[in-house]
């Protein structure tokens, strides 16, 4: 016996002019109940008598020949726990577009008898309004599984990149790092200090740090912020501290490996400048881009709380 899965959203989809109760089970299937599927295409839940299973709105002898396999795998009745506990019946929602292909299907061949072809035009009324946006996402906005989907999906990359315990500090940048800075701005590097100004971690934030995703820099300033004493700002701790063995941590010592070669190549700022935007334009576009999408995905759904 297939598992019973629970809904997790649910909610009422707006499709051409009719309201479908529809949900989102726990194991991200989108389901139309078995009510909204008839109302779907304005049918009564009783009709023809079903054939090979499917739903009576299909079930009549002249559709068979149009039933793909796909829709006889997504006809399966699915049972769910509705959110108020009580079990549920509904179908996987993409049945909807499959049954409307298979009208127009059965139209353009001149097989639909003259009492179907109310379902033709209601089919072709629910595709137009499928073909502005998918089923899966228009589920999606109607259950608020939306919002729930883009604070998982920011959970996943924070936690891929960002340790859960602060790691024990460890030399991440090594003293080249530092002397090639000092070189190419023209300041004379003292070895044995370890005493660095205030610039070097602006100029490590804009080419080191700033090439991880946004939600990643932003996270770690968060946790770890610029804190104020005697007359001091520092932070308490250095960000490689939080970022994760397996994924984090690689990537940074990718990023300084690169950088230390395009240093080595440059003769002052300026010039080290041009060479890292032609040496990391790769990963400049794509933060470009993700930086865009972050923007806008904050602009769309807030966050409400502490990530």
């Amino acid at each position: 016996m297939d598992k019973i899965h629970k809904a997790t959203h649910r909610g009422y989809l707006n499709l051409g002019d009719k309201q479908i109760p529809c949900a989102v089970l726990e194991n991200g299937m989108r389901i139309v109940s078995q009510t909204g599927l008839f109302l779907s295409f304005d049918r009564p839940r009783k009709g023809e008598k079903r054939l090979e299973d499917l739903p009576s709105v299909v079930g009549a002898k002249n559709l068979l020949p149009y039933v793909s396999n796909e829709l006889y795998e997504k006809s399966k009745p699915i049972e769910y726990y509705h959110t108020n506990g009580k079990i549920a019946t509904g179908y996987n929602a993409e049945i909807v577009p499959l049954i409307c292909e298979l009208y127009i299907s059965a139209f353009e061949e001149n097989i639909l008898k003259p009492s179907q072809y109310k379902l033709y035009a209601r089919s072709m009324i629910l595709i137009r309004a499928l073909a502005k946006v998918g089923i899966t996402a228009l589920i999606d906005e109607a259950t608020g599984f939306q919002n729930d989907r883009q604070a998982q999906a920011l959970q996943e990359l924070l936690k891929s990149y960002i340790s859960e315990d602060l790691l024990k500090w460890q030399k991440r940048f090594p003293n080249k790092f530092y002397k090639e800075i000092f070189r190419l701005y023209g300041w004379k590097y003292d070895e044995n200090s370890s005493k660095r100004p205030g610039w070097v971690g602006t100029f490590t934030r804009k080419y080191v740090y700033d090439l991880f995703p946004e939600a990643v820099i932003k996270e770690i300033e968060t946790i770890n912020p610029v804190v104020t004493k005697n007359n001091k700002s520092y932070r308490k701790n250095r960000h490689h501290q939080f970022l994760t063995t397996d994924i984090g941590l690689p990537q940074l010592d990718h990023y300084i490996s690169k950088l230390l070669g395009v240093m080595a190549l440059s003769k002052n700022n300026e010039d080290f400048d041009k060479n890292f935007n032609i040496a990391f334009s790769e990963e400049i576009n794509l933060k470009s881009k993700e930086k865009e999408l972050y923007n806008l995905q904050l602009e769309l759904y807030p966050k409400k709380d502490k990530i």
